[in-house]
């Protein structure tokens, strides 16, 4: 997977509200993937979701190669959902 063009160079503000925005999409995809019959991908959006919204400000903040990390595996967990419900694309998925 691709990385995130230029994360590292995005202000502050911009990487914690990428993150932020993961962190709400993560959440809301895991209650599609429960309505789905996902139950382990919904548990594992959920915990990533809950924990990139906690820690959204200190990763932006202090380590922006981990931040970046998190956002691609973040974007990799949301994907693997829609492909396997490629139905449910038409909703939109980031906020």
């Amino acid at each position: 997977m691709r990385d995130i063009s230029d994360f590292s160079r995005l202000p502050l503000l911009e990487r914690r509200a990428v993150l932020e925005g993961l962190a709400v999409t993560l959440a809301d995809t895991a209650e599609l993937a429960a309505s789905e019959g996902e139950d382990a991908l919904e548990m594992v959006m959920r915990s990533v979701g809950l924990a990139l919204r906690e820690a959204a400000d200190d990763l932006a903040a202090s380590d922006v190669a981990l931040a970046e990390d998190i956002a691609v595996r973040a974007m990799s967990l949301i994907m693997t959902f829609h492909a396997r419900h490629p139905n449910l694309l038409s909703e939109p998925t980031l906020h």
